[in-house]
């Protein structure tokens, strides 16, 4: 029996602002394919449990990273399906960088037909990638949320840049990544990053079980990714858990020197240890004091409490 196949498509992603019409008659020409688009009378969680009453064994999601982190917290959080089914994510937002790490491998239709095709031939476990997906508990009047990445400090700040000044010239997508980080690491060297809006924070932090620390940092982030933005790999020496923790300390001692180690170094990084720290982890509870974001969404934290992050389910997702 053929795999069933359910599409959940977000409208309102970049890529499908013009491109979903199009694709519309070519989804519902597939006999395989259950078809939903995300509306206000339509939210998420009601088409899952159609698609979960209706047996598919693939949930493709076309859409940006946004919808893909909401579709994994309800996969993960809600008991929707008794067991989650495999997950497709089909890049079709600005910046898709979980899907480049672990989704379908293009934006285009041809991806789509290829994950229909393996589907077809039983050839699903040879582009099935299993992944630890972070699950971060930030407040206890907010629902638990789940994500392939949690950035905070310079990196929620990077991003408010990136959107706000970046994205309103016209580039968008790796373009916006490149140009962003390169003012970044430019304004950084000529004008310093107060400049840019960018300042260190105090943060109280602990990992596992170890002892409370209280630094000054520039930015963190914990992923389960094995690439971020611009296919860089800023994490080392993280065979200690599923959970990739990086954290840079204010004043960033040789930044713009050390950049290039930071972001695609081998192993051993070489890096100054007492700004630059990176390790694998199985908990990580940082105490914030302004919004972090999940795959581009932002959320923000009490003061009063600490951020857990733990990595330890996972999910099967497909690669072709």
């Amino acid at each position: 029996m053929k795999p069933r196949i359910g599409l959940i498509s977000n409208p309102k992603s970049e890529r499908n602002r013009k491109g979903l019409e199009r694709m519309r008659a070519r989804i519902d020409a597939q006999p395989e394919i259950i078809h939903r688009e995300l509306a206000p009378e339509r939210p998420l969680d009601d088409i899952l449990r159609e698609l979960a009453g209706a047996g598919i064994d693939i949930l493709v999601c076309n859409s940006g990273d946004g919808m893909v982190q909401a579709a994994m917290t309800s996969l993960l959080e809600k008991s929707i399906f008794e067991r989650p089914p495999l997950l497709a994510i089909w890049p079709r937002g600005m910046a898709n960088m979980t899907a480049a790490d672990c989704g379908l491998r293009s934006r285009g239709w041809s991806s789509l037909e290829r994950l229909i095709a393996a589907a077809n031939a039983d050839r699903l476990d040879e582009i099935r990638l299993r992944r630890h997906v972070l699950r971060v508990d930030y407040r206890d009047d907010r629902p638990v949320q789940c994500g392939m990445f949690m950035g905070a400090l310079g990196i929620y700040d990077a991003i408010r840049i990136c959107k706000g000044s970046v994205h309103k010239h016209g580039f968008k997508g790796e373009w916006s990544h490149a140009i962003t980080l390169a003012g970044l690491l430019a304004g950084s060297l000529f004008r310093g990053l107060e400049a840019l809006g960018i300042d260190g924070h105090d943060v109280r932090l602990r990992v596992d079980q170890g002892e409370l620390l209280d630094e000054r940092l520039l930015l963190l982030l914990c992923t389960t990714l094995d690439h971020l933005v611009l296919r860089s790999r800023p994490f080392w020496q993280t065979e200690g858990g599923p959970l990739r923790f990086t954290r840079i300390g204010h004043p960033p001692l040789g930044l713009v020197r050390n950049a290039w180690k930071v972001l695609y170094g081998g192993e051993p990084r070489r890096l100054p240890e007492t700004h630059y720290r990176s390790l694998g982890a199985g908990r990580v509870e940082l105490w914030l004091d302004e919004p972090f974001t999940i795959d581009g969404e932002f959320f923000e934290p009490l003061r009063t409490r600490p951020v857990r992050v733990t990595a330890f389910e996972t999910l099967d997702l497909l690669r072709v």
